[in-house]
C-alpha cells in the first residue's frame, strides 16, 4: 500500500509539472516551472529529465537556456490523469457515504 501511495504522489507531482509547462506554452523555463510547481530547481531537474525521457516533454534551447514544452503524448497523459483522478475521488466519496 505504501508503494501505491508513493507512486500516486509521484504521478501527481509529474502531472503538476506538466500543467505548469502547459500554461507557459513553449516558454517554460526551469525557474518558472520551479515557482509554479513549488519545488526546488535541483529536485525539479530530475523530474524534467524523467518527463523528457518518457516523451511527455520536449526541451529546446532559447537564448542559451533550456525551455520546455509539452508534447502530444504529455497532453494525452494529462487528459487521462485528470479523468482517473476524478474517478478515484468519486469512488472514494461513494465509499465514505456508504461506510460512516
Amino acid at each position: 500500500m505504501a508503494t501505491t501511495s508513493k507512486r500516486r504522489e509521484q504521478t501527481d507531482l509529474l502531472a503538476e509539472i506538466l500543467e505548469v509547462v502547459k500554461r507557459h506554452q513553449g516558454n517554460a523555463r526551469v525557474t518558472r516551472i520551479s515557482y509554479g510547481a513549488g519545488m526546488p530547481v535541483d529536485r525539479l531537474r530530475v523530474s524534467l529529465d524523467r518527463l523528457t525521457a518518457l516523451g511527455l516533454l520536449k526541451v529546446e534551447e532559447l537564448d542559451g537556456r533550456p525551455s520546455y514544452d509539452i508534447t502530444a503524448r504529455g497532453q494525452e497523459f494529462l487528459t487521462t490523469y485528470w479523468k482517473m483522478k476524478a474517478f478515484t475521488e468519486m469512488f472514494e466519496e461513494g465509499d465514505r457515504a456508504r461506510w460512516p
